[in-house]
């Protein structure tokens, strides 16, 4: 069936846009109803030690923020101890060093490697962005009241109303975000011996709280966030992709499980806040987006599962799933299953990104073809074009929604993407059933993209273990584990359990990447990045392909600093002196000024060939505990 570019401009929806934007517009996304306090970044880079709010408003450190004093900055961190968020300073000092570090030795902030490969337009954060206005720092421990029993301070001179207590904090997380230009995930590796474990950038995704503020950053007019992994090792993220650093903040760790269900109305309320700004703006590709994205934001969270965003929809008569489409039409301002919106998507693309088996149902019925494929890139969401229902479907885990594309006679092959097939995207989310779902309608388990990268190799970049040990189950004895730790340390497989569970499958933890092998157009690509790396290019993937032919597991798990994995191979024996295609090695990496931020356990292993403290760390890192493995 031949797609239609939509024209409608009096759906319902279009002419509920046109009445928001007739509307006045508040000063502010979110209104600011509770004081945000915040501390000068010269305040912060003198400080010794990580103190409570109470004192800090008591003594005029922290103040209340307000738009004309300058920019603002948040940091989401990862709590060091159960009491206090970081009791020796770890956290705080790397803080300190990688602000200094940004606004005095570099000339902009690197995107991530994967941020830069699937967002060709995304540009880098130059650092003087952080010189150009005074910067305040919002940090939990400072700006929310933690000492419960302690009189507050009265509020600020000239303001009236209540004063800030925990609760109001918690409620106006997403309004702070809004108001900071700048997002700061703090996550340095620490060791915390009496508790064996080991932070990282990994636990710090896996946590429901530091989820939570990702999402509202992903919510907010710049979506884009620094990852500091170490004091000079910073990252620019962008994108929503939804196995970018974590999944949803309802399948996150919370040490208290009753916050879920505090946070669920913030992150409704945040999402919905966000669809009625791009309404009001007629960005009506972002909206379709975001709606159908609604159910992945909210997964296990105790919200409604229905979100009527366009008021006065009324059902006619008809079936279970021609009432779902009449709805569903309505919500997203389409008026036929063949329509395609600006942005090259169909209805059945944004109903298979919401996994609303209903639509799906009724949109087939109506003669959808399972097979449409979207006509252009989605950076909204990373999907690039030419996918299929099917794999956005897997991507997200709607694996019902999956199991009727199927029914209808989706494709289940190579033709279900050219960059994102579906075996490829379920293995990247993670999605171990989907992947059983695709292999048992006849999709083979060595299914590779059209850059030559296996399923397998793409669960592996990702650190999906669930994905690896069902992908392995399906090949059996024909599993090819060739480049998988590789491709683990090259993009986000910073895993511990994974690199010993590939170890113990017997991948080769010494494996040089090998450019003979990869498809025509990965080679000219490494080629031209590589040039424009000699010419001068400071992009992360200028650096890492100029470096990648010939590399180990271990050396590009030390080019992206991924620190934990490092740790992993070095326990398992990998060697310490391999040179890739340049003449480097990974201990090349802890060397000159930037090396000194390598952490000390790794800087031990390279300096006097110790593997103990490397032990320690990844056993550490482990969810079950360090096994020991030999071959």
């Amino acid at each position: 069936m031949l797609c239609c570019t939509t024209s409608a401009t009096s759906t319902p929806l279009a002419l509920y846009a046109r009445s928001l934007a007739r509307q006045v517009e508040e000063v502010e996304a979110v209104p600011m109803t509770v004081p945000m306090y915040v501390v000068s970044m010269e305040q912060l880079l003198k400080m010794t030690e990580v103190r409570p709010h109470e004192r800090l408003l008591a003594e005029g450190i922290v103040v209340e923020f307000r738009d004309n004093m300058g920019k603002a900055l948040f940091v989401s961190h990862q709590w060091v101890g159960t009491q206090h968020p970081d009791p020796e300073g770890t956290q705080l000092r790397v803080l300190q060093q990688a602000l200094r570090f940004a606004m005095s030795e570099i000339k902009y902030i690197p995107l991530d490697f994967v941020t830069e490969l699937s967002i060709p337009s995304a540009k880098g954060l130059p650092a003087a962005a952080l010189l150009s206005n005074p910067v305040f720092v919002w940090y939990d421990y400072f700006s929310c009241p933690q000492l419960e029993g302690m009189q507050q301070e009265d509020p600020p001179s000239g303001r009236n109303g209540p004063r800030l207590t925990l609760a109001d904090a918690i409620s106006s997380i997403p309004t702070y975000i809004a108001a900071c230009s700048f997002f700061v995930a703090l996550c340095p590796i620490i060791q915390l011996p009496q508790q064996s474990q080991v932070l990282s950038p990994g636990t710090w995704a896996a946590r429901g709280w530091c989820a939570v503020e990702r999402t509202c950053r992903e919510l907010s007019r710049d979506e884009s966030w620094i990852m500091v992994k170490s004091p000079t090792h910073l990252e620019l993220v962008l994108g929503k992709r939804s196995t970018a650093y974590g999944g949803p903040p309802g399948e996150g760790k919370f040490t208290v499980p009753e916050d879920a269900d505090k946070l669920a109305p913030v992150l409704s309320n945040a999402v919905h806040r966000k669809l009625l700004d791009l309404l009001r703006a007629q960005d009506f590709v972002s909206y379709r987006v975001l709606l159908n994205l609604r159910p992945v934001y909210l997964r296990g969270l105790r919200v409604e599962d229905t979100c009527q965003v366009v008021p006065g929809f009324h059902e006619d008569a008809g079936s279970l799933y021609s009432l779902a489409v009449q709805r569903f039409f309505f919500q997203n301002g389409f008026t036929a299953v063949d329509e395609t919106d600006k942005g090259g998507w169909s209805p059945l693309h944004y109903a298979a990104l919401s996994g609303d088996t209903d639509s799906v149902r009724g949109l087939l019925a109506q003669r959808a073809d399972p097979n449409c494929k979207t006509k252009k890139d989605m950076p909204q969401v990373e999907i690039p074009s030419s996918t299929s229902p099917l794999s956005i479907c897997v991507l997200h885990n709607h694996n019902e929604a999956a199991r009727v594309l199927i029914a209808a006679r989706a494709w289940v092959d190579g033709r279900s993407g050219v960059v994102d097939p579906a075996l490829t995207t379920a293995a990247e989310a993670n999605n171990a059933e989907g992947i059983r779902i695709l292999c048992h309608a006849g999709c083979s388990p060595h299914l590779k993209n059209s850059l030559g990268i296996s399923a397998l190799q793409s669960a592996c970049a990702s650190g999906c273990l669930a994905a690896v040990e069902q992908l392995v189950a399906q090949a059996g004895e024909t599993v090819d584990l060739s480049g998988t730790l590789g491709c683990a340390m090259l993009y986000r497989g910073d895993n511990a359990d994974l690199v010993f569970r590939l170890a113990e499958m017997r991948a080769d933890v010494n494996e040089p990447t090998n450019m003979a092998s990869e498809p025509p157009v990965v080679r000219l690509w490494v080629k031209l990045k590589g040039l424009q790396y000699k010419l001068g290019s400071a992009t992360t993937s200028a650096r890492v392909f100029y470096h990648a032919p010939g590399a180990t597991p271990l050396f590009l798990a030390m080019l992206t600093a991924q620190y934990t994995g490092a740790a992993a191979l070095i326990a398992l024996g990998a060697r310490l002196d391999t040179r890739n295609a340049r003449g480097w090695t990974a201990a090349d990496f802890t060397r000159g000024p930037e090396g000194q931020s390598v952490p000390e356990f790794l800087r031990t292993a390279f300096r006097d060939r110790s593997r103990i403290e490397c032990q320690r760390v990844a056993g550490s890192a482990c969810t079950d505990g360090y096994v020991e493995h030999s071959f």
